[in-house]
C-alpha cells in the first residue's frame, strides 16, 4: 500500500510539475495600439516615398494637396514646398533624425529635423553619418558644385561625382570623402583636403578602424591603388578592394597582361582568367576568393586551390572563423563544400548559414520540384517553396518560413505552425525565449508569438516595418489601422 502511495504520489508531482512548466511556457500577450496621428485623408500620399526608421518606431513620407508638397512623419505636417526631392525622406541611423530635400521657388532646401538650409540650384541626396550626428550631401550653384558637411560649404569644383558613393563618412564618423572634378581630371577630397589629380578614380573605402582611406586610379594606360595618398604598384587593371574587418590587411584583384590575380598587402597571388572579390574571415586571419582558370571555377582560401567546379556561388566563414563553406555545382547538381569536403548532390543550393556560435550549419536545397532546408546535413521537410532559414541568438533554435499548396507557414525547430495565407521575417527575442512573425489571415494582419495568436487585427504592416524587440518580453511594429484611418505602433509585452 504505501509503495502504491509513493508511486502515486510520484506521478501527482510529475503532473504538477509539467503543468506548471505548460503554463509558465505559454506567453500571454498584453497589446497596445497607439495612434501615429491621422492619416491627413485629404493629402495624396507618394507610397514609393515611404520611409521606416531602423528601429520601426517613425515612419515618413512625401504627400500633396493642391499642387503643394510636404512630408508627414509620424502623422505630423511639415511645411509646405513647392516640391520634394527623389529618394527623400530619410532617417539617420539611430533613428533619431529626418532629412528631406525640398524646393521653394527656385532654390532647393536640405531640410533636417525641421530646420531649412540655405537655398541651391540642385540639392543632391544627403548622407548621415554612421553615429548620426552629421550630415553631408552635394549641391549646386550656378556652374559649381561642392559639398555641405554639417551645414558648412567646402570648396566649390567643377563637379561632384556622386555615383561613386560620394560623399562617404568613415567608420567612426570623424572623417568625409568625395570625389571631385576639375579642370577634366578627378581627384579625392578627404576632410576638405585635395587629393593628387587623375584620369579617373574609384570610390573612396574607408578601412573599418577609419585610419586607412583608399581608391582605385589611372593614369594613362596605368592602375594603382592609392592609400591615404600615396600610390601603391602599378598594373594594367584592377578592379574590386576590401579591407579586412581588423583593417591590417587590403585586397583587390588585379591584371597583369591578360592574367589576374588576388593582391594581399602587396603580396600577388596565382595568376587566372578572372578573379572575384576577396572575403574575410570574421577575425581577418584568413582570406577567401573565387578564381576562373580553362573555364573553370576554383575556390582559393588561405592561399590554397580547392577541386575546380563548373560554377560556384556563395561563401560564408563561420563566427568563429574556423569553418568555411561554399555552394558548387558540377554535371548539373548543386552541393555544398564544408572545410574541403563536398555534401549530398541537390538541384539547387542556397546561401550557408552558420549559427551564432559556429556549431551548426544551414541552407536551403531544392530536391525535384521540393524545397527543403538542411541542417548539419540532416533534411528538413520538403516544401513547395521556403526561404533561408534563422538561428536564435544562442544558437539553440532555427527557424523558416515554408510554403505549401498556397498557403505559408513557420517552422521552427522542425516544428510546423499554423497555415496562413502569408507570414513575415521572423523575429526572436535577444534571449531566445520568444519567437515572433506577423501572419495574414482572412485578408487581416495579426501578430503571433510562440504560436499564440494576438487579439487585434490590422489592415496592413507597413512596408518595410520589422518585429522589433526592444528587451526580451516587450516588440512592436507599425502597421495601417483603417478603422481609425490611423498608422499604428502596435506594441506587445510577454508576460509569462
Amino acid at each position: 500500500m504505501k509503495r502504491i502511495f509513493f508511486g502515486l504520489f510520484f506521478i501527482l508531482i510529475i503532473l504538477i510539475i509539467y503543468a506548471g512548466f505548460a503554463a509558465a511556457a505559454e506567453p500571454k500577450l498584453v497589446e497596445k495600439i497607439i495612434s501615429l496621428g491621422d492619416m491627413q485623408a485629404d493629402w495624396d500620399i507618394y507610397v514609393p516615398s515611404l520611409k521606416i526608421s531602423p528601429d520601426s518606431t517613425r515612419m515618413a513620407y512625401m504627400a500633396r494637396k493642391n499642387n503643394k508638397f510636404a512630408v508627414i512623419e509620424n502623422g505630423r505636417i511639415s511645411p509646405e514646398f513647392d516640391n520634394i526631392g527623389k529618394d527623400t525622406p530619410l532617417f539617420s541611423p539611430d533613428s533619431s533624425h529626418v532629412t528631406y530635400i525640398a524646393r521653394k521657388g527656385a532654390n532647393w532646401h536640405v531640410v533636417r529635423d525641421g530646420r531649412i538650409s540655405e537655398g541651391y540650384d540642385a540639392v543632391f541626396k544627403p548622407v548621415f553619418s554612421p553615429d548620426s550626428h552629421r550630415l553631408a550631401y552635394a549641391a549646386r550653384k550656378g556652374n559649381q558644385q561642392f559639398v555641405v558637411v554639417d551645414g558648412k560649404k567646402e570648396k566649390a569644383y567643377d563637379g561632384i561625382v556622386r555615383k561613386l558613393n560620394s560623399p562617404l563618412f568613415s567608420p567612426d564618423s570623424a572623417h568625409v570623402a568625395y570625389v571631385a572634378v576639375s579642370d577634366k581630371k578627378v581627384f579625392m577630397v578627404a576632410d576638405g583636403k585635395k587629393g593628387k589629380k587623375y584620369d579617373l578614380i574609384s570610390a573612396p573605402i574607408y578601412s573599418p578602424d577609419s585610419s586607412r582611406l583608399g581608391y582605385v586610379a589611372r593614369q594613362g594606360d596605368q592602375f594603382f591603388f592609392v592609400e591615404n595618398e600615396k600610390a601603391g604598384a602599378i598594373y594594367d587593371q584592377i578592379n574590386v578592394c576590401s579591407y579586412s574587418p581588423d583593417s591590417r590587411k587590403l585586397a583587390y584583384t588585379a591584371k597583369k597582361g591578360d592574367k589576374w590575380f588576388m593582391v594581399v598587402n602587396g603580396l600577388e597571388g596565382s595568376r587566372c582568367d578572372g578573379v572575384a572579390v576577396a572575403i574575410f574571415s570574421p577575425d581577418s586571419s584568413r582570406v577567401a576568393y573565387l578564381a576562373l582558370r580553362n573555364k573553370k571555377n576554383i575556390m582559393v582560401i588561405d592561399g590554397r586551390e580547392y577541386p575546380a567546379f563548373e560554377q560556384m556561388g556563395f561563401l560564408s566563414f563561420s563566427p568563429d572563423s574556423r569553418h568555411v563553406a561554399y555552394s558548387a555545382t558540377e554535371k548539373g547538381k548543386g552541393f555544398m563544400v564544408v572545410d574541403g569536403e563536398a555534401g549530398a548532390n541537390y538541384d539547387t543550393i542556397l546561401v550557408p548559414i552558420y549559427s551564432p556560435d559556429s556549431v551548426h550549419l544551414a541552407y536551403g536545397a531544392q530536391k525535384g520540384s521540393k524545397w527543403l532546408v538542411v541542417k548539419d546535413g540532416v533534411e528538413g521537410a520538403a516544401y513547395n517553396k521556403i526561404t533561408l532559414p534563422q538561428f536564435s541568438p544562442d544558437s539553440r533554435h532555427m527557424s523558416y518560413m515554408a510554403q505549401e499548396a498556397g498557403k505559408w507557414r513557420v517552422v521552427v525547430d522542425g516544428k510546423e505552425g499554423k497555415f496562413y495565407n502569408g507570414v513575415s521575417i521572423t523575429a526572436f527575442s535577444p534571449d531566445s525565449r520568444h519567437l515572433a512573425y506577423a501572419a495574414l489571415s482572412q485578408g487581416t494582419w495579426l501578430i503571433v508569438v510562440d504560436g499564440e495568436e494576438g487579439m487585434h487585427r490590422l489592415n496592413a504592416i507597413v512596408k518595410g516595418a520589422t518585429l522589433v524587440f526592444t528587451d526580451a518580453t516587450h516588440l512592436h511594429t507599425l502597421a495601417l489601422n483603417l478603422a481609425e484611418q490611423a498608422f499604428v505602433s502596435y506594441e506587445i509585452e510577454i508576460r509569462n
